[in-house]
């Protein structure tokens, strides 16, 4: 099922042409000019064992229709990445966003199992297997997720999948953002550790139909009793916070996923769950006004939400990130941006070396283009 976009891949080779792997187009706005865009071609859901808690499936099946497969065997993917329901799985495990899940189930790499992709030579690689105890020493899935397509092209995905949660409940609180940030800071310390722990910018709540102010959302899943018992420790732990408790907003966490997504820029900042506050003001001091933003506290996890970004802007903010060990992705933006901006930034030594290794074996002929670090 491959040989198409083997072809594919080889008359763009052929015509001098670079090739730029997409899902369903709709998470990178544009291709870089000169270059191809490319797609698996596979769209369906293979297998689902839900009693292994393993499925397997093209990297062309949308969110969607596998989200579906799943709820049919009473299986659960802890995987919510921002953007609409219609990605495609492939895309969204290139881009490695997470969403609010993260929180409680790891980042997108903690969901797969393994993984096939084709390589810039036209070679199918095959990593990890359809079982939880499979990877022994280092996991090519793990660098691909992430990577944009720099290594490869992913064509098919073995997941980790989990038994549906009975209970599925969401509570909030709402305040000043000193006292969101003091009650996530006195969750966290009572070992309140729920699905989902996301504090929401006032811009952010506003556009999910709420009050326009900090709001700190906690989701729990498991039983019924399990559920409750987590959140009625995290309310008592944020007594004396000064955060009220609010309605929880409707639809929050499909709603999220669709308005994250629909920002045209959203950069990424890989802080600390208690510095998260410093990591969004670094990005307002050198990009203006955010249209909103995402912290899973947790993982410190700040995304902020920008109508455009300069190169100028995007090297600042880095700048002062790397002061404090702050890595920042530009998670999406136009092909222009992407090219003048870099996915990554500059990167440490060690790791630099590490990412040239892997495309100089898995891109030899440097036929992907994507702009891991900005263009020179």
């Amino acid at each position: 099922m491959t040989a198409a976009l083997v072809e594919a891949m080889r008359a763009a080779a052929d015509a001098g042409a670079r090739v730029m792997p997409r899902g369903s187009g709709q998470w990178w706005p544009g291709v870089p000019p000169g270059a191809r865009s490319v797609a698996p071609p596979g769209t369906a859901v293979q297998r689902v064992d839900a009693a292994d808690h393993v499925a397997t499936a093209d990297a062309g099946c949308t969110l969607q229709v596998l989200q579906a497969a799943l709820d049919a065997h009473g299986a659960f993917l802890a995987l919510d990445p921002p953007g609409p329901a219609s990605r495609t799985l492939g895309g969204a495990l290139a881009a490695g966003g997470a969403g609010p899940l993260a929180a409680g189930f790891g980042p997108p790499r903690d969901q797969v199992l393994g993984m096939t992709f084709l390589a810039g030579n036209g070679t199918a690689i095959r990593t990890g297997g359809r079982v939880v105890k499979n990877v022994a020493g280092f996991d090519l899935a793990k660098a691909v997720i992430g990577s944009h397509g720099a290594f490869g092209c992913i064509t098919s995905v073995h997941l980790r999948l989990r038994a549906r949660p009975a209970s599925d409940v969401t509570r909030s609180w709402a305040g000043t953002l000193p006292a969101v940030a003091d009650g996530a800071r006195r969750a966290m310390a009572a070992g309140v550790m729920p699905a989902a722990f996301e504090v929401l910018s006032p811009a952010l709540a506003a556009t999910l139909g709420g009050p326009s102010v900090w709001t700190l959302a906690l989701r729990a899943m498991g039983t019924a009793a399990g559920a409750e018992e987590e959140l009625t420790a995290a309310a008592v732990a944020l007594q004396g916070s000064g955060c009220t408790a609010t309605e929880p907003l409707p639809a929050l966490w499909d709603r999220w996923r669709d308005c994250v997504g629909a920002w045209p820029v959203v950069l990424r900042i890989g802080a600390d769950p208690a510095t998260w506050p410093e990591a969004l003001a670094i990005v307002e001091r050198h990009a203006g006004r955010l249209l909103g933003a995402s912290v899973t506290v947790p993982r410190g996890t700040a995304r902020a939400g920008l109508s455009g970004l300069l190169p100028v802007m995007a090297a600042a903010i880095r700048l002062e990130a790397a002061a404090r060990g702050w890595p920042v992705t530009l998670e999406r933006a136009d092909a222009q941006t992407r090219e003048a901006v870099g996915l990554w930034g500059a990167l440490p030594g060690g790791v630099s070396g590490l990412v040239r290794t892997l495309r100089t074996t898995f891109d030899p002929l440097h036929l992907f283009a994507v702009p891991l670090v900005a263009a020179t």
